[in-house]
């Protein structure tokens, strides 16, 4: 079994980085990649990040979702399918900056908010394989099921958390029952201060 992981995690780090023009990724940045996908090929569910603002976080997301994709690597049985991923942000603008990053997978995105979910007739996204979404949009409200509930708990095979320090400190009820609803997915937090606050789990 240790060697299908090691195996798998050597898979993730020989799938080429994705790279527009001359662009390549600085040293820590494949550094951060690799301990990313290293821990996820040895069957790791929870894995963070620290990084100093201005590395390239979203950057660095992308590549290991990349790796992720371009090996078929999803919890259940890895080289069978593509992941089903949610990237979970705490702000519109870094939500967004995220599906831009993410542009060269764009027939596989969608933004599950409330007028997404209007325009479907009610009903959550399910054809995708990178949703993104702001906690709060579907997250419980007063008389409001959470629209993180009409997925099944298992329906994805990661949880990508951005800025995770601040969406735990903040409304922790809301974003700790999104992250339990998804238990069974492997989670990676990204954040630049994780120990801000005291006493918080993050």
């Amino acid at each position: 079994y240790a060697g299908v992981n090691s195996d798998l995690g050597q898979q993730l780090r020989n799938v080429p980085f994705h790279l527009e023009g001359a662009m390549q990724p600085r040293y820590y940045q494949e550094l951060a990649v690799h301990a990313a996908t290293d821990a996820i090929g040895k069957g790791k569910p929870r894995v963070l990040l620290t990084l100093a603002t201005g590395t390239g976080k979203t950057f660095i997301a992308f590549q290991i979702v990349h790796k992720l994709f371009q090996s078929r690597w999803n919890k259940e049985s890895p080289g069978t399918r593509r992941p089903r991923i949610l990237f979970l942000a705490d702000r519109n603008i870094l939500a967004d900056q995220a599906i831009n990053t993410f542009n060269p997978y764009e027939k596989d995105l969608i933004k599950i908010n409330g007028e997404e979910v209007r325009k479907r007739g009610g009903v959550v996204p399910t054809n995708a394989h990178i949703f993104f979404a702001i906690y709060q949009a579907i997250a419980e409200r007063e008389n409001i099921e959470g629209y993180y509930k009409a997925y099944p708990s298992d329906f994805f095979d990661l949880v990508m958390i951005d800025e995770c320090h601040r969406g735990s400190a903040n409304e922790t009820g809301s974003w700790r029952a999104i992250l339990d609803h998804f238990g069974s997915a492997v989670h990676v937090g990204l954040t630049a201060t994780p120990k801000r606050e005291a006493n918080v789990d993050t």
